[in-house]
């Protein structure tokens, strides 16, 4: 008997029971089982899921069939990661990814860049319906008319964005099969996700159709009936529960990548759709079942199609070598006959800058990286050392050799490092210095600039003469803040240390933390003019300054403020000797001794004294409670010393003025201002409604103030041209914010914004930063402020109407009641004063002054405003006598802008 791998007759029994064996070990196998791995270490098997609903959702959902492909596949354990669509991107560039659970065009995209192919398809259910594919539906209003899909050709459709499978490609690849040219005939409009933007979009009238996934059409048009919308054309088919008339794609593949483990897809593929639909991974799943997986080729031509790659920079010279070859022939050859033509316009160019650099009337001098001069000017002759008789003796030789030039700070000789160094730090540097010239002494401003397009730096130096410019000003500057007479500080002089010394309400260092200021007046001064002369009573009054000059502290600030009267500004140790740093002052005086023959007579003088703390704000004003304390002191007699301590009254207003300036200050720094806005309507239909933007302050509780109170304080402390800039920036923001219903508004200036000539240069760098319209502008002045400051006024309006704005003269009836600075303005709009408004049904004056202000304006091509419309009686009012404009409560309150 023949015998082959070993086996004979006598071992035949032992075969077959080894036979029985491995057929047990076979049909204990799981379906999986073929996929083996190392038991003593499962290997984790990643599966990528789009999280389109949220990270914490997608693995309550898919958890359950990554457990049961554990479970079916020994040796490997999978894992759930949710990724939003760029998440899920950059994990399958970075192969972080065995399996991939994602939506049908994310698919199609990965497949360009990568190794992925689909194992199985999703199937959903519906109720009772199975869906396997996916479509869309292009629909409109059924009051548009649309029949076919090819009167959409110039109309506008609504999309969710252009990458949006069931939001838009599919709508557009049904589009395009109609014959209409999507890129040309038809205007996208892109509202991003929810869906029902696209819907709402069509509903308002924003597009003429729209594009979105059928079942979400069927759902809404199941909801809410009355909407009336219809898909474009037929839309019913009978492989397919939705009403659709695009293409159908198949549903979420999923997918493996060349990551997975050899084998393992093929098995995860046959336990996917062995599944059956009624167990609890489908059901965890909320899906139908898993079939095998569809033709996705589609989804690829729609991506080709819709979604095309740029193309390289290898690829478009591949193509078009020899136009760009031509192209680049005539660049080099235009930019040959350019340098040719460049180089002899630079040459005359040179030409007439030598000549008029000879003729600067300012020195001037080029150096060489050497510091050597290359050329000079005639009027640098007057700067060089006497030893060089004009500029051409100054050819070739040293800066330092040629210039007896120091700079204050620096060492002798060491000028020109000074002006290199400025140079390289700065293109364009400027500074002071002095020339010593024949025993003379001259002051010179210099400006050093670096030339940077030669081959080797050059250095240009100019010099200018300002020896007598620099007496004058500090005679000029001396004059300005001392008293002739006397030498001393004037008022104005003090107030401004007063005011320096504290800077935002914080005092500055180099200032004690606590100082009196003593406000004395000479009593019966005028005596001494009749005694004397008024040259006598000058030569008093001069002496005296000399007396406090050596008697007071050398720390102590004294000014004359008036004829007879000093104020003196004086540091203390503590809080307490106020009154007798006071009393000493007055000690002072009575020791001076009159000059001359009249040595026997002495002074006497009335003294109020108030201190300054350290927290103190508002430290200029307390001149005016030492001045009322003087005046308390020669009430009483006079010789005397009273310390300033107002009544209680007077006490809390001064507090309360402190803390609403204190107020102003922080919410300005914290950016806690904020506007609302008032209709003006016309009275006429036909002409347009605006809105005036109004201030608003947002206390630390959140609730807004009414301005007022704090406009005061802002113009009495120089700080409402900050709050305008406010108003004007945050006003012109949100005008260019209101794309969908843009609108006129009214802007408020004040006075001190008229007065600032920083302010035109400001609204002009704001317009252009937001993109706001100028012609959506109006800016509205008081009729008080226009013409306290009517040059400043019509400088400000007339530059504003170059703008584009137009301009409103506000409270017009309220102040003066000039006619004439109204013909001189030409405002746009007057605005006639509220109080007048308010007063017209009971006083006839007032209704005929409010007729005067509508029929000028009127001959002026104004428009009128009537402010403060409370009641109908003041409405009919005005609308008889033919105003344009109405505002009020009784026409509309101020809404927050945020809630327009």
């Amino acid at each position: 008997m023949l015998t082959c791998s070993g086996y004979t007759p006598s071992n035949r029994h032992g075969s077959i029971h080894l036979a029985a064996v491995l057929l047990m070990l076979c049909l204990l196998l799981p379906p999986g089982g073929v996929a083996m791995a190392d038991t003593s270490a499962p290997v984790e098997v990643t599966i990528g899921v789009l999280a389109y609903t949220g990270k914490p959702e997608a693995i309550d959902r898919w958890q359950p069939t990554a457990d049961y492909l554990s479970e079916h596949n020994p040796g490997y354990h999978f894992r759930i990661e949710p990724l939003f669509l760029g998440e899920m991107r950059r994990a399958f560039d970075a192969n972080r990814l065995d399996f991939v659970l994602t939506q049908s065009l994310q698919f199609s995209e990965l497949s360009r860049v990568g190794r992925i192919w689909p194992l199985a398809s999703l199937v959903r259910r519906d109720g009772d319906r199975v869906v396997e594919r996916l479509g869309s539906v292009v629909f409109a209003r059924e009051d548009q008319g649309f029949d076919q899909l090819e009167e959409l050709a110039g109309r506008r459709v609504a999309g969710v964005g252009p990458n949006a499978l069931g939001g838009w490609l599919l709508g557009m690849q049904a589009v395009e099969d109609a014959g209409i040219d999507v890129e040309h005939d038809i205007t996208p409009i892109f509202t991003g996700l929810p869906l029902g933007s696209v819907i709402d979009a069509v509903l308002d009238g924003r597009a003429h159709a729209g594009v979105v996934r059928s079942k979400y059409f069927q759902r809404h048009i199941e909801e809410f009936p009355e909407s009336r919308l219809a898909p474009i054309g037929p839309a019913e088919r009978h492989d397919f529960p939705y009403p659709s008339n695009t293409p159908l794609v198949p549903e979420w593949p999923f997918a493996a990548t060349g990551k997975a483990p050899d084998g393992l897809p093929a098995t995860v593929a046959r336990q996917l759709t062995s599944l059956p639909a009624d167990s609890a991974v489908i059901e965890a799943a909320g899906i139908a079942l898993w079939q095998a997986p569809l033709d996705y080729s589609a989804i690829d031509r729609l991506r080709d199609k819709w979604m095309p790659e740029p193309l390289t920079a290898g690829e478009v010279v591949r193509d078009h070598w020899p136009l760009l070859a031509l192209i680049v022939a005539l660049v080099i050859g235009l930019f040959h006959w350019q340098s040719r033509r460049s180089t002899r316009r630079l040459q005359r160019q040179e030409d007439r800058l030598r000549r008029a650099f000879s003729g600067l009337h300012t020195g001037a001098v080029l150096l060489d990286a050497a510091g050597n001069i290359l050329l000079a000017n005639r009027a640098v002759a007057h700067f060089a050392r006497s030893t060089f008789a004009d500029e051409a003796s100054l050819m070739g030789q040293s800066f330092c050799t040629a210039f007896a030039l120091h700079i204050e700070g620096t060492e002798t000789g060491s000028a020109l490092g000074v002006l290199e160094r400025a140079a390289e730090h700065d293109e364009s540097a400027a500074m002071d210095g002095t020339i010593e010239r024949e025993g003379h002494r001259l002051d010179v401003n210099l400006r050093v600039n670096r030339l940077e397009g030669t081959r080797d730096p050059q250095l240009l130096v100019s010099m200018l003469d300002v020896t007598e410019l620099r007496s004058a000003n500090a005679l000029l500057s001396y004059r300005a803040t001392h008293d002739r007479l006397t030498g001393l500080l004037n008022r104005e002089a003090l107030e401004d240390f007063l005011d320096r010394s504290v800077t935002n309400g914080e005092r500055k260092r180099e200032v004690p933390d606590t100082a009196c200021l003593i406000w004395l007046d000479l009593d019966e001064f005028r005596l001494l003019n009749e005694i004397g002369t008024r040259q006598f009573g000058d030569r008093v009054l001069a002496a005296l300054a000399g007396h406090f000059s050596l008697e007071l502290p050398s720390d102590a600030m004294i000014a004359r403020v008036g004829v007879d009267e000093f104020a003196i500004w004086m540091p203390l140790a503590s809080q307490d000797n106020c009154i007798v740093a006071a009393r000493n002052v007055l000690k002072t005086v009575h020791s001076f001794l009159m000059p001359g023959e009249h040595d026997h007579l002495r002074l006497k003088a009335s003294v109020g004294v108030t201190r300054i703390d350290a927290d103190d704000a508002l430290a200029a004003r307390r001149m005016d409670d030492a001045e009322r304390a003087c005046q308390s002191a020669q009430r009483q007699g006079g010789d005397r010393v009273v310390q300033y301590s107002g009544g209680d009254t007077e006490l809390l207003e001064r507090k309360s003025e402190v803390e609403r300036y204190n107020s102003l200050r922080a919410a300005i720094s914290s950016n806690r201002l904020s506007q609302a806005a008032q209709r003006i309507t016309p009275i006429d239909p036909a002409l347009p409604m605006h809105h005036e933007l109004l201030l608003r302050i947002v206390g630390k509780d959140g609730r807004a103030a009414f301005p007022a109170e704090f406009i005061e304080i802002a113009e009495k402390h120089q700080a409402m041209t900050e709050v305008d800039r406010w108003v004007v920036r945050t006003s012109c923001e949100w005008i260019a914010s209101q794309l969908d219903t843009p609108m006129t508004v009214s802007i408020n200036l004040s006075a001190h914004s008229v007065q600032d000539p920083g302010m035109i240069p400001f609204i002009r760098e704001t317009l252009l930063d937001t993109g706001a319209d100028p012609g959506q502008i109006i800016f509205e002045v008081t009729e008080t402020a226009a013409i306290r400051n009517l040059e400043q006024a019509e400088r400000l309006i007339k530059a504003l109407r170059r703008l584009g704005c137009r301009f409103s003269l506000d409270d017009f009836g309220g102040g003066f009641l000039s006619f004439d600075f109204l013909r001189r303005l030409e405002p746009d709009f007057v605005k006639i004063d509220g109080q007048l408004i308010r007063d017209m049904p009971d006083d006839p004056v007032a209704s005929v002054i409010v007729s005067a202000i509508i029929e000028v304006s009127r001959v002026m091509s104004a428009r009128t405003v009537a402010e403060w419309v409370e009641t109908e009686d003041q409405y009919e009012c005005v609308r008889g006598m033919g105003v344009d404009y109405v505002q009020g409560f009784l026409i509309h309150r101020p809404e927050p802008v945020s809630r327009r």
